[in-house]
């Protein structure tokens, strides 16, 4: 497939190889055999404070805003970037702690027609946590102005049935409100999928089941460091040190079931650490960034 890619105003003709597709059309942007696809980008995101990018979503409450967290070594604070990189807003999460953040997911909880944000404080390097804990709060209405607090953070606690084990990588399904995390290892090759069945009650202890596993490849490249899913459930994204595989999800199937056929190599810019991805609120594509100081958004959308 050849790609149109429009960067800082230029336009370059690339080829972007989409291998391995099979039948199923895709919701929103990458159908195998489009005949092209625009990248942009846009930033970069020059705040100081924001130099380990490791979680991203687009806002529903606020679509024109973009969610991020920093990884280990931050407190627990969330910010709002406007799609330019600029920091509208920053929020600390009243009762959080940040032993561990690795990515940040939105959707469903507990309260019908609320979006909630997923802080995802799952890292776990040495792989020795008895618990990792991901914190749910409802989406708040972002206003410009200096950093605030952000309460009604509810704690989700959680263990694995078979020992600890390192993730970066969560979704919540929008058909089921499961929480779904995808193990990472560094040497790749088979990884599990762990699941909560439906949206945990604040403050439980929530034993997963391991859901399935998958094959992403053996070698640090491919090793997954974060994932997306479109709001209607049906294309999954898994970002990978390499690049980012694409899945389609038929009618009937879970989120693991889809992870095990074949996926698409979405394109994905060099980034210096790339560690977050996450689709477009209005399901037009989805978008990438790298770890590391004044680095850009990478937006991928059918033309």
């Amino acid at each position: 497939m050849v790609g149109r890619l429009s960067f800082a105003g230029s336009l370059v003709v690339a080829a972007l190889v989409l291998t391995g597709c099979g039948p199923s059309s895709y919701e929103v942007y990458l159908r195998c055999g489009d005949p092209g696809l625009i990248a942009s980008s846009t930033g970069p995101v020059t705040d100081p404070a924001l130099r380990e990018i490791s979680g991203i979503v687009a806002g529903r409450v606020n679509p024109s805003q973009w969610w991020v967290h920093n990884d280990s070594g931050d407190s627990a604070r969330l910010f709002a970037l406007d799609n330019q990189g600029a920091v509208t807003r920053q929020y600390q999460l009243t009762g959080a702690m940040a032993v561990d953040w690795e990515d940040l997911a939105i959707g469903r909880g507990p309260l019908a027609n609320t979006t909630y944000l997923y802080a995802a404080d799952i890292g776990d390097n040495s792989s020795a946590r008895a618990e990792i804990v991901v914190y749910r709060v409802p989406e708040p209405v972002v206003t410009p102005g200096p950093a605030i607090a952000l309460g009604g953070v509810e704690i989700l606690r959680l263990r694995y049935p078979d020992g600890a084990h390192n993730a970066e990588a969560l979704l919540v399904d929008p058909t089921t409100g499961d929480l779904v995390i995808v193990e990472k290892k560094q040497a790749g090759g088979v990884i599990g999928v762990y699941r909560t069945a439906g949206n945990p009650a604040a403050g439980s202890l929530t034993t997963l089941e391991r859901a399935g596993e998958i094959n992403v490849g053996t070698g640090v490249s491919n090793a997954v460091t974060g994932a997306s899913i479109s709001e209607s459930g049906s294309e999954i994204a898994l970002r990978v040190y390499s690049g980012t595989r694409i899945f389609a999800r038929g009618a009937g199937q879970s989120v693991t079931q889809a992870m095990a056929d074949v996926a698409c190599n979405g394109p994905t810019p060099p980034e210096v650490q790339g560690e977050a991805i996450a689709f477009e609120a209005d399901g037009s594509g989805y978008v990438t960034i790298s770890e590391g100081t004044g680095q850009t958004l990478h937006h991928y959308r059918i033309p």
